[in-house]
């Protein structure tokens, strides 16, 4: 912090994943530590989380992270609640939902996504690494299984793509050309992702966007449009790209505006690729290896004059195939049409044109290279100089690391008979002052003149500050040259004397900068804030009461009855089956299209069951307001799915009597991860609450341990599910089921056509649409809890949530009967398990039954996990560094 704070920087630390129950303590030790520290901000995934931070560092800013899945004015009005200051928004919403996001909610800051890599899911809503890599992306261990080669199964038929594989892979976000837009929408903040790259990366990014702000702002300021070229030059794009980019082809270089001008899906995913490319040089011509498979030549075609070819740099061959092993090299030598070598150290890169090409010896094997393959130049040695300028190597917190000071005004004051005094004021108007131990006295000999006073000012090398001018019009007598240092009324004072006044100016500026806004640790609880929230949502809402210790007592001595399961159809001929079910007291509907809902809805009660509908958990701004349809559809309750939609719920209960609000329950995407999150939730008045996916069988099982008898009545565990892996903006019918880039040019796919995702192990995910075209890719294989059902009964769980996808309305009473039986303990979980694993999917394909996302395993140690790219090359320096 004090590295960052002398450099008049705000340091904010991101606490945005959700905390188990058991980290409770080590979370309220870190919010103590970074309040003490002076930190600006932390930034936050977890309800539970923020409202402990809230309780114990009031003075702490909360950020609420893209993670709480903000998508609309609702959604930050949640977080404001909850005493967010700013809200990250969705990766997915255009500038105009950002502007609404703004309208409806002006008093929370807005910060938003400008550039990096895209993650084809909401944050916060994707459970693929949850489901199939033993860790969660909502723990900051995503094991990115968007970036994987999946086949499109359109009616179980598997189609013929191409090289088009990466279905879920996007192309990374570059959106300095929409800055002066942003700033228009009310974007208070640019966030450039940094998170797994190298200082090059963040350094390059950083200062493209520093550049577009400047521009745009003096654009602004002086009432006049701002040039695209001023934004961003056709040098710096490419610099961009050289960087970090999953070019796919000539045409799509990796880098979009993604979802900030809307849905366009042929652009978002094209597929070929999921990884860093570079920058496209062109393609092969010509293969020429006589003989010896690792000794030949290239000849490359290059099309673009803006792209040029050297000697060192490093290219990959694109042959369409990612997942298989690429060739690449560094190039050696350059020939043109001629022979004559080309593209030295003195001839500059070439561009247009053919070139015969040759690499280090045993670098490529040319028996797999053709004509045709794609050539990208993934390495820029002259790129790479540059930024080792940008980014100096050595310990971080040396002098000679200060690639960019800040500019500082120099002050100089004083007469015969006073101190010489020196104020440095850097550009926030903090001041640092120091005066000469002397007092200025008159020349004799050589009198103090401008020149010789800058020069013992110097240039605060060193430091990170600079000096942009020197004012010395109230130092009376000081002369403007040498040439009149004789003067009889001039000044002195020795060189050595003002070189120490202005180190104590800096020392001070300094100093100010480490302790200079409002003092975080100020009004920190001394006690644990920690038990006393999970002691409060022990007692629930009704604390000391004789009534609620009783009705305890009671729901603890009874906690193998009255437990009961549900059933979520996502057709209506499932409904029509649970139906006929006569114990199923209520069936949830979760129609993906609203056709049909409120008619199935009147069918269900009219079978004397309860409905319960399910809601989306994605709410834009122009989705607002249907919760009209919601409520107009007279069910018996509502799952909500989207913090969002609760807040408006609440306040609709809170203002507004004449709305009839249904009972309210929270589902799983609202990522209740802890005893203090839960509490938060059933206090706005949720009657029942799903937890996150995140939690294993124990930690479900904990959590309504946690909540008392009462809470734990409230909690449901969903007993069989499909996991919904991905949610998103993205939509897969639309992009390879249609040339359209929204629903109102797709066609609608979505409405006639059954679409799997097969991933490498041969395993078909089903993918539905929902009204606001955003898709959902359930797991091929389900999972159960009917091994944890006994444990959950015991801690007091009663509520159990059966969910069907694509399951044949034949297995609905197959599957519910058989949870029944164990429940009433008729079937040994073992029997149950291995009957539920031979069902077979709407296709007819069996894909098995496991325990999932609530297996009870240990989580991947970060260390564990593979190093990426850029902290290999870390690691690298460091090593290197060690050795000198």
């Amino acid at each position: 912090m004090a590295y960052v704070k002398s450099r008049g920087r705000k340091a904010y630390v991101t606490m945005n994943v959700l905390v188990f129950d058991e980290e409770l303590n080590v979370a309220e030790q870190l919010i103590r530590g970074v309040a003490n520290a002076g930190i600006d901000a932390v930034i936050v995934q977890d309800v539970g989380v923020a409202k402990l931070i809230h309780r114990l560092a009031p003075n702490l800013p909360i950020h609420g992270s893209t993670q709480m899945s903000v998508t609309s004015g609702e959604g930050a009005r949640f977080a404001r609640a909850l005493g967010c200051k700013r809200v990250v928004v969705g990766r997915e919403l255009s500038v105009d939902e950002i502007s609404a996001v703004k309208a409806q909610c002006p008093d929370v800051e807005v910060e938003a996504f400008v550039h990096g890599a895209l993650c084809v899911s909401y944050s916060g809503q994707c459970f693929s690494s949850e489901a199939w890599g033993g860790r969660s992306a909502n723990r900051g261990q995503c094991a990115q299984a968007c970036r994987m080669p999946y086949g499109l199964v359109v009616d179980g038929a598997l189609q013929e793509m191409g090289d088009v594989k990466y279905l879920l892979s996007p192309q990374d976000l570059m959106a300095v050309e929409l800055v002066p837009e942003l700033i228009d929408a009310g974007v208070g903040c640019f966030k450039i992702e940094g998170r797994l790259k190298g200082p090059e990366y963040v350094a390059i990014a950083t200062q493209a966007y520093r550049r577009a702000v400047d521009a745009a702002w003096d654009a602004r300021t002086n009432n006049r449009q701002v040039a695209r070229s001023e934004l961003l030059t056709e040098e710096q794009r490419l610099e961009l790209t050289q960087v970090f980019a999953r070019g796919q082809d000539a045409d799509y270089d990796g880098l979009t505006l993604g979802f900030l001008e809307g849905p366009m899906h042929q652009r978002l995913v094209r597929g070929r690729a999921p990884r860093h490319r570079g920058v496209l040089l062109g393609e092969v011509t010509r293969v020429q290896h006589p003989g010896r498979r690792s000794h030949g030549s290239l000849t490359i075609r290059m099309n673009n004059d803006s792209v040029g070819m050297k000697r060192g740099d490093g290219v990959v061959i694109d042959r369409g195939a990612p997942e298989e092993r690429e060739e690449g090299g560094r190039v050696y030598e350059i020939f043109d049409q001629s022979g004559a070598s080309v593209g030295g150290a003195n001839d500059g890169a070439v561009t247009i044109g053919e070139y015969s090409v040759t690499f280090g010896a045993n670098q490529i094997d040319f028996d797999r290279v053709e004509a045709g393959d794609l050539v990208w130049r993934t390495s820029d040695p002259t790129l790479e100089a540059k930024l080792a300028k940008m980014v100096p190597t050595g310990p971080a917190t040396t002098p000679s690391r200060e690639s960019r000071r800040d500019p500082c005004a120099v002050v100089v004051s004083g007469a015969i008979g006073e101190k010489l005094v020196i104020k440095i004021i850097d550009d926030a108007g903090r001041v640092g002052e120091g005066c000469t131990a002397s007092t200025l006295s008159k020349s004799t000999n050589r009198a103090l003149d401008l020149t010789s006073l800058k020069k013992a000012i110097g240039e605060l090398g060193g430091t990170p500050l600079e000096v942009s001018r020197v004012d010395a019009s109230a130092l009376r007598g000081v002369v403007e040259d040498d040439s009149a240092s004789g003067a009889e009324d001039g000044l002195y004072i020795s060189p050595g004397e003002i070189k120490a006044a202005r180190r104590d100016a800096v020392d001070a500026l300094l100093a100010t900068r480490l302790v200079s806004g409002p003092n975080r640790a100020e009004g920190l609880a001394e006690r644990s804030v920690r038990d006393e929230l999970v002691a409060d949502a022990w007692w629930g809402a009704v604390e000391d009461s004789k009534e609620f210790v009783a009705s305890a007592r009671s729901a603890s001595s009874n906690k193998a009855q009255g437990a009961s399961i549900s059933v979520l159809c996502r057709t209506r001929a499932q409904a029509e089956a649970a139906m006929e079910i006569a114990w199923i007291d209520e069936v949830a509907l979760d129609f993906l299209e609203v056709h049909g809902l409120q008619k199935t809805t009147r069918a269900v009660q009219a079978a004397g069951k309860r409905a319960i509908v399910a809601t989306p958990r994605v709410l834009k701004p122009q989705e607002e307001q249907l919760w009209r349809f919601y409520l107009k559809l007279g069910a018996d309750g509502l799952l909500i799915r989207s913090a969002g939609l609760l807040q408006t719920l609440v306040e609709l209960r809170e203002t507004d009597a004449d709305v009839v609000v249904p009972e309210l329950r929270g589902d799983f995407s609202l990522n209740a991860a802890n005893a203090i999150g839960a509490d938060l939730f059933l206090k706005l008045g949720l009657e029942r609450l799903t937890p996150t996916h995140d939690l294993n069988a124990d930690q479900q099982r904990d959590l309504a341990t946690a909540l008392g008898p009462v809470g734990a009545g409230k909690i449901e565990i969903i007993l069989h599910q499909h996991l919904p892996i991905f949610h998103t903006e993205h939509c897969v019918f639309c992009r390879f089921m249609s040339d359209g880039n929204s629903y109102k040019d797709c066609g609608h796919p979505c409405e006639t056509k059954n679409l799997h995702l097969r991933d490498n192990h041969g395993a078909d995910h089903l993918v539905l649409a929902d009204m606001g075209c955003r898709n959902t890719v359930f797991n091929s294989q389900a999972q159960t809890g009917v091994s944890y059902l006994k444990r959950w009964v015991a801690s007091g769980v009663k509520h159990y949530r059966v969910e069907l996808v694509d399951d044949p309305a034949s297995a609905v009473r197959d599957i519910l009967e058989t949870y029944k039986s164990v429940l009433d303990g008729d079937m040994s979980p073992g029997e149950a398990a291995r009957f539920l694993s031979m069902l077979p999917d709407a296709n007819g394909n069996v894909h098995g039954i496991s325990r999932g996302s609530l297996e009870v395993k240990t989580e991947i140690a970060r260390s564990d996990l593979r190093p990426t790219a850029a902290a290999a090359r870390e690691a690298k320096r460091d090593r290197s560094r060690q050795g000198r």
